[in-house]
This record gives structure tokens, sequence and C-alpha cells, in this order.
């Protein structure tokens, strides 16, 4: 359990770091105090799932279970998006919506 909180507490330092976000700013965004912050960080402590998935979304990210085998398809994605290499996705809204008519031609 010590490697997963520790594994854990890096990654959301990682990711805080990358965003450019102080411990304390992060312990506002999400109601904790800078200490409870530091503690995830450092991996001490078991904390409770409500406080993980607190932090994780203030750092825009969120906590999903993913089957193990999948593990090397969804790093692999994230390398490559952090790389930037991943090409931009339009969002489309699916049905009869104004933007589905321009694909045929029938605008």
């Amino acid at each position: 359990m010590d490697s997963i909180s520790k594994s854990l507490g890096w990654t959301i330092r990682d990711r805080r770091t990358k965003l450019g976000l102080s411990q304390a700013k992060v312990a506002e965004l999400t109601g904790k105090t800078q200490s409870q912050i530091a503690r995830l960080e450092r991996g001490l402590g078991d904390p409770r799932i409500s406080s993980v998935v607190q932090v994780s979304r203030s750092l825009g990210t969120e906590l999903v279970a993913i089957p193990i085998r999948l593990l090397p398809a969804v790093r692999h994605l994230l390398a490559e998006h952090e790389q930037g290499s991943l090409p931009p996705r339009s969002a489309k809204l699916v049905g009869n919506d104004p933007e589905d008519a321009g694909e045929d031609g029938d605008e």
C-alpha cells in the first residue's frame, strides 16, 4: 500500500507543478490545508478516496479504474498527449444538428 500512496503522490505533485500551482493554491481550491496536500504528495498516510478525487479534480484530472491489460495503451496515449503528437479532435454533436449538415454537402 505504501508504494501506491507514494506513486499517487508523485503523480499529483507532477501534475500540480506542470500546471504551475503551489500546494497552497491546490489547498485553496479543495478546501484542504497546505499540509494535507503536502502529506498526500509525499505518500504519507492512507488518504480517503474522496480527498484524492477532490484534489485530482482541482488539477483537471479524474480518477478512473482502468483494466490492467489496458494500462500500456493508456500510458502510450498519455505520453503522446504530453508530447503534443496527438492530432486535435473537434467535438461534434451526434444526430440531426446543424454541424452534421455540412459533412454531406446538404447545408
